[in-house]
């Protein structure tokens, strides 16, 4: 296939030649992400000079794995996209929604099986506004979070009265800090090279301590966006613009991705819904993952994927 990236100044794109979580060199386009970078024009010139590029996401013939078939060169791109400046009413009104409460409620409850009502450390890893690390504290966990984000971040702190911590997670490695259970609820999918990023969560999950790992279902969000198309005439497929989610998982290729980490025991089945709109389409979704945790995470019906994994002794 030819090289299908545009290549803009400044910045550009370098390519990326193998899968990210098995090493294969097959991957083959089965969408195009576009960059739209406008809204940031006065903010960022040169994040906003994106705006009009296109970039494939490409699958792994090995794991299942999509990722870009080229990465943004503008240092960090991602830091950059992610300086969102919000307003403090959405911040407030994040920390209060109940939209992902199923599934913050079913990691707690997962994790309380794998760890001792005594040793209950948490570590919430893209914490946001906060909402898990309080219903954590509420069960009984010794909850922090991390979140790179100041206003979130700094919101967290103050709603939660909990530790926030704006650092990298080898700092807190130096520290020596060690937690009973690390969380990553929909923050993986945000960041490329994933085995990389899952090798230094495993510094700071303590000996025998878990990883609660959610991401969506690369394979299958891109159906139902392409039956959305089907269905809405005029609506475009979207999974990964502005490569916002740039790391695509099938069940495979995460259990890989962590066990190249150098988690072991590692378990990947449906995660819970997010519950939001009207009353028949939360009912919808729950019915879906209903089926989906009869039928597997290779399911057609699992649109996310919960994966648990130990850090060996």
């Amino acid at each position: 296939m030819t090289q299908s990236t545009k290549s803009v100044q400044p910045g550009g794109f370098v390519p990326v030649e193998a899968c990210w979580v098995c090493g294969a060199r097959t991957l083959a386009p089965v969408a195009r992400a576009i960059f739209e970078f406008e809204g940031y024009r006065e903010q960022d010139p040169a994040l906003a000079e994106y705006t009009g590029a296109t970039v494939d996401l490409v699958r792994c013939a090995g794991c299942g794995f999509g990722q870009p078939r080229a990465m943004p060169t503008l240092p960090d791109y991602f830091g950059r996209m992610y300086d969102q400046r919000w307003s403090d009413e959405w911040i407030d009104a994040e920390f209060h929604s109940t939209a992902k409460d199923a599934i913050f409620r079913e990691v707690l409850r997962d994790l309380a099986a794998r760890v001792p009502a005594g040793e209950r450390t948490l570590l919430d890893l893209g914490a946001h506004v906060g909402r898990f690390i309080h219903l954590a504290a509420r069960e009984g966990w010794r909850a922090e979070g991390v979140e790179l984000n100041p206003r979130t971040s700094a919101y967290a702190a103050r709603a939660t009265g909990l530790p926030v911590h704006r650092a990298d997670l080898r700092d807190l490695a130096e520290e020596g800090r060690r937690y009973a259970a690390v969380t990553l609820t929909d923050v993986l999918e945000h960041i490329p090279e994933p085995v990389e990023a899952l090798q230094a969560v495993r510094r700071v999950v303590a000996p025998g301590g878990w990883v609660a790992v959610k991401v969506p279902h690369g394979p299958n969000q891109l159906r139902k966006e392409l039956l959305r198309a089907r269905l809405r005439p005029g609506y475009r497929p979207t999974v990964a613009d502005n490569l916002v989610h740039v790391s695509h998982f099938t069940p495979r290729a995460l259990a890989i991705a962590l066990e190249r980490a150098g988690f072991v025991d590692v378990q990947v089945r449906p995660a819970a819904p997010e519950l939001f709109g009207s009353r028949p389409s939360r009912a919808g979704r729950l019915a879906a993952y209903a089926a989906s945790r009869v039928l597997g995470p290779s399911s057609p019906l699992a649109l996310n994927l919960q994966a648990y994994a130990r850090a060996g002794e």
